[in-house]
């Protein structure tokens, strides 16, 4: 029943200088408490490294996103089902 800060884990891999595959965040439409839009931690994340992959999962049926429209390496996902994990596998390998 708080706030929700989906751009922490980009800020702790940036601060942490950890190399991340993809990010996958599980969301029930709590997107965007912190001190910067998600969307762009990622983007700051990225810089001098791989095109890091953002899936966002959104476990309610409303309009969402965290993620940059105009931005290729991102997959929103609203519910989840048995498709789900193979959806995400195959976006991150591709």
């Amino acid at each position: 029943f708080g706030a929700t800060d989906c751009a922490l884990p980009m800020l702790y891999a940036t601060s942490s200088k950890l190399d991340i595959d993809a990010f996958v965040t599980i969301t029930d439409n709590e997107t965007w408490a912190g001190n910067i839009h998600p969307s762009q931690a990622l983007r700051q994340y990225r810089v001098g490294r791989c095109a890091t992959k953002s899936i966002i999962v959104g476990m309610t049926a409303t309009e969402f996103t965290i993620a940059d429209p105009a931005d290729l390496g991102t997959f929103d996902v609203v519910g989840f089902d048995v498709a789900t994990p193979q959806a995400i596998s195959a976006f991150v390998v591709a």
